[in-house]
Order: C-alpha cells, then structure tokens, then sequence
C-alpha cells in the first residue's frame, strides 16, 4: 500500500512539473510574441481609411490630452505654439467610416482629443499622428495600439491596453503603462517615473551620471542593471539607490518578461 501511495505521489509530482514547464513556456513564448509583432494597425490592408489634418494653436507648453479607443498614437516634436493632428479612420467597409468619431476640444491653449465608435463596433481603428512643442504636457491613451513618442521634454503620461510603448528625447517625468507589450524609454529621467507591463521588457536607456532611487521587480524574467546599485540587487528584484538618489525615483514591474538598465 505504501509503495502504490508513493507512485500515485510521484505520478502526481511529474504531472505538476510538466504544467509549470507549460505556462513557463507560454509566457516566454508571450513575450517573444510582444517584441517581434507589435500591434501595428498601418499594416490592416483589408481595412478602407479616411485621412483627415487639423492644426491648433496653443501655448508654448501646451497640455495635449488623447484618448484614443484604438489604433496607433504617435507624437513628434514639432513648432511652436502648433499642434498638428493627422487621423486616419480605418473600417472594414467605407460606409463604416461615418459612424467613428473624432471629438477635439481647444480651451486655454489646450487640446483634448477624443474618439469613439458605436458599442459592438469591432474591427475599426483610429491612427493618429501628432505634432507638438517640445514642452508639451502629454495624457496619451489608447486601448490598442502602439504608443510612440520622439522629442517631448514636458511631463508623459502614456498607456496602451495591447502594444508598446516607446518614448525617447525625453527629460522630465514619465509614466508609461501597457497591459501587454514591450515599454522602451531614453531619456533623463526626473521626480517620479513608473513603467510597467504586464507581459513584456522593459528596457531603459540613462544617462551615464544617474542618480535616483530605484524599484524593480519582474515576477518571470531577469534584471539587468548597468548601474551600481546600494541595496538589494538580484536577478528577480533590484532595490536600492543609484548615485546619491537626488533625482527622483525609478519604479518598474513586468509581470512576464525582462528589465534592462542601461548606462548611456
């Protein structure tokens, strides 16, 4: 009897090592999915599209706020006192076009963007390609999609329910967040800055002086720090002070995928 007890609790052991092998492999896998094929809503040829342009005046640091249903957000530095919106709709069928909507509100040298379409309306998509002073505040969201951002020193604030999100140029706080996709990041960061995905790398590209706090912690992958770091630094959970810390804060989680400090 003992002997058949003891069987059933290897047969039960292999049982649960081959599962754990089997997420750990469609995690990985999940990852290599997000970095060699990030959602890109250009490439939907089957989709027809309508292009429109817009151009709004507005201060020197103007307050750019998106929130987008779906599609690609890209923002790129661009004149003074100008923001430039290119949207491009995209539908299965032309007389789909119509029913997406794109709302812009100026007030105060402002601008929201907002768009919608009809509930249950699946397969359809807004890109929008954005110019701005390189001071602009930025709120960018869009529910899938990739997020690109080149230039901007005012404070970003960027999310992505599916794709990436990649910022560089930038100098200022940052807070970059998707649920599933890869977050790139060069720039000085200042105060603040939070990046987390909840399947994807992290990759930060710093300045060689750097000097903050940092938080990193990834539940499956690796941490790789350029940096020495005075604390607790191993290869799930990095915690501790870089420098003297006088620059602010560096928090990042990835739920599934690797974190790379990397010195400028």
């Amino acid at each position: 009897m003992e002997s058949q007890n003891r069987n059933v609790w290897i047969l039960v052991a292999v049982i649960v090592v081959g599962l754990c092998c089997c997420a750990l492999a469609i995690a990985a896998a999940a990852v290599g999915w997000f970095t060699i094929q990030p959602l890109d809503w250009t490439g939907a040829t089957s989709l027809r599209s309508e292009r429109s342009e817009e151009a709004f005046v507005v201060g020197e640091t103007p307050s750019l706020k998106i929130d987008n249903f779906a599609g690609n957000v890209t923002v790129r530095t661009g004149e003074r006192g100008v923001i430039r919106v290119v949207a491009t709709k995209k539908a299965p069928r032309v007389g789909d076009l119509g029913r997406i909507e794109i709302q812009t509100d100026e007030q105060n040298g402002d601008l929201q963007i907002r768009t919608s379409r009809p509930s249950g309306f699946m397969n359809a998509a807004i890109e929008l390609e954005i110019t701005a002073p390189a001071g602009t505040r930025l709120d960018a969201d869009t529910g899938a999609g990739n997020v690109d951002i080149d230039g901007l020193t005012g404070e970003i604030d960027a999310r992505s329910g599916a794709g990436n999100v990649d910022v560089r140029g930038a100098a200022g706080t940052a807070r970059l967040d998707t649920g599933a996709g890869n977050i790139g990041y060069q720039g000085t960061p200042q105060g603040e800055c939070r990046f987390e995905t909840g399947a994807g790398n992290i990759t930060l590209v710093l300045p060689a002086d750097l000097n903050v706090q940092v938080d990193l912690n990834t539940g499956l992958g690796n941490i790789d720090v350029d940096y020495a770091v005075d604390g607790t630094d191993t290869r799930r959970e990095v915690n501790g002070v870089i420098g003297d810390g006088s620059q602010g804060s560096i928090y990042a989680q990835s739920g599934t995928g690797n974190i790379d400090l990397i010195r400028r």
